[in-house]
């Protein structure tokens, strides 16, 4: 059997950048070409290294997993268990597509393509795995982000003050003509405060990607978040009045309210 390299490097090339990319991109991370092309020269190295194993082959292909994944950076073990996780997945379901693909042959009666059973149950086996792997890390994923995003707050304006539960939204951007950011309360939200608190209304533009539009908005006497290590305090806050309710909190918080300075113990 003729083994042409040029090949061999190109294919597991083509493989590790495929598989890496949607590692990455799988678990949201931030994409590096570098640190992905770095590591899919480092597999495909390690490839270069497989016939020589014996029958260590699957300690060997551990390894070139654990060393591909450490070249990128990782914020904590967690983080890197997980990308190796999903990487393997990955791995293990191409590689039985790809397997099968080469286990392709032509029936020399009738002329049919046929399937090694074999194959057949890799791949299967693989696609369950990942189904369950990448749907666990997607719950796991969510469930961080809502706590972690979550938040208590009491508002206070005019003859109200009450709390509600508040959401963290990094892409809220919205600004006074003050300069000030803006928080947005929902209708059923914004209907509690205006049954004791009659504010004085003006119109604040908004930019989102169906275009242009107004809100209605007023000052608050004070806006208080409570964090997990104190609370930030926030004087004459604009707070813009959404139409509609949101699902899961009533608040959306800009991101600028979480400025360190502001923190109280």
């Amino acid at each position: 059997m003729v083994i042409y390299i040029e090949y061999l490097f190109l294919d597991n090339m083509a493989v590790n950048l495929l598989v890496l990319y949607l590692a990455i991109v799988t678990l949201k991370e931030t994409l590096s070409w570098k640190r992905i092309f770095l590591s899919a020269v480092i597999g495909t190295g390690f490839a270069f290294g497989l016939p020589f194993v014996g029958h260590f082959v699957f300690f060997y292909k551990c390894a070139a997993a654990l060393v591909m994944n450490a070249v990128f950076r990782n914020k904590s073990v967690r983080a890197y268990l997980l990308r190796l996780a999903v990487f393997v997945a990955y791995s293990f379901f191409l590689g039985g597509i790809v397997g099968g693909l080469f286990h392709l042959r032509t029936d020399g009666v009738s002329g049919a393509l046929v399937y090694d059973n074999r194959i057949v149950s890799t791949t299967l086996l693989g696609a369950v795995i990942l189904f369950f792997v990448v749907r666990k890390l997607y719950l796991v994923r969510s469930e961080k982000k809502k706590k972690a995003n979550f938040y208590r707050v009491c508002l206070t304006a005019g003859g109200f003050s009450g709390e509600f539960t508040a959401y963290y939204d990094s892409g809220n951007k919205l600004y006074d003509t003050d300069g000030k950011p803006v928080a947005v309360v929902g209708k059923t939200a914004a209907e509690r405060i205006f049954l004791t608190h009659t504010p004085q209304f003006y119109m604040i533009e908004v930019k989102t990607v169906g275009g242009k539009s107004n809100l209605k908005a007023f000052k608050t006497d004070e806006f208080v978040i409570y964090l997990p290590n104190g609370v930030n305090k926030i004087e004459n806050i604009t707070a813009a009045v959404s139409e509609q309710s949101f699902k899961g909190f009533e608040i959306l918080l800009h991101h600028d309210m979480f400025d360190g300075n502001e923190v109280e113990s």
